[in-house]
């Protein structure tokens, strides 16, 4: 049994920045689960906020937040303390209809019009040196600007193409190989730096014992069920 450091609380309730669920995104679900089990056997109680990246940076600036529940980039957080044990991955991918090209990299979009959900700091820095770019609100709302030929190709996670098929757009369809595959890890702000080193071990463990992957898996499986 782990004893929670003595400047903490069992009745504790810290505050952490989740991904918006703009839609069922299994990464986001995935994030909160490891979380809520890791912090159950510190005695911690968790309030996620749901909030676009953007905002989440402003919020964290301002002190209104304790942590990331899972950041897939490094840099651009002062204060923060990254806990080194992965609990999610995202795979980036492009969406199309009538292009076909090798995917080799953001720099290989650059001749298309690309469409991308607005708010999330990844994406920005990915395609910040893209010549022409379209954004959307939501992931609904990206996919019907690439299927109305609003954008030409369209930037998000592998996982997505479960909203393709729900929407009716089967003329979508996903370019090979992915544009990358990225872990994300929680965040604490460095106000909590007294938890990190008990919270780094319980996600070990359950790293070892299998807990995280299981946590995954289930998601996955009940998020794959319900694409068609």
């Amino acid at each position: 049994m782990l004893q929670l450091p003595a400047t903490s609380s069992a009745a504790e309730e810290i505050r952490f920045a989740i991904s918006i669920p703009d839609v069922n995104r299994p990464s986001t679900t995935i994030a909160q689960k490891i979380l809520q089990y890791a912090y159950a056997r510190l005695g911690i109680k968790l309030d996620f906020i749901a909030t676009p990246g953007v905002r989440a940076q402003a919020m964290w600036s301002s002190g209104q937040l304790d942590g990331i529940a899972a950041r897939v980039i490094d840099g651009g957080l002062p204060d923060s303390i990254k806990i080194s044990v992965p609990i999610v991955l995202e795979e980036s991918v492009v969406y199309a209809i009538d292009k076909k090209f090798v995917v080799n990299g953001y720099d290989s979009l650059n001749p298309y019009l690309i469409g991308y959900i607005s708010g999330f700091p990844y994406l920005e820095e990915r395609l910040k040196n893209a010549p022409r770019k379209e954004h959307a609100p939501n992931l609904e709302s990206l996919f019907r600007k690439l299927e109305a030929g609003r954008t030409e190709i369209a930037v998000e996670s592998r996982f997505s193409s479960c909203l393709t098929h729900k929407l009716g757009f089967h003329n979508i369809t996903m370019l090979e190989p992915s544009l990358e595959k990225v872990y994300g890890y929680h965040v604490l702000h460095i106000k909590h730096k007294q938890i990190a080193p008990a919270l780094e071990l319980v996600l070990k463990n359950m790293e070892k014992d299998g807990v995280i992957k299981n946590i995954q898996d289930e998601i996955m499986r009940d998020y794959m069920a319900q694409c068609s």
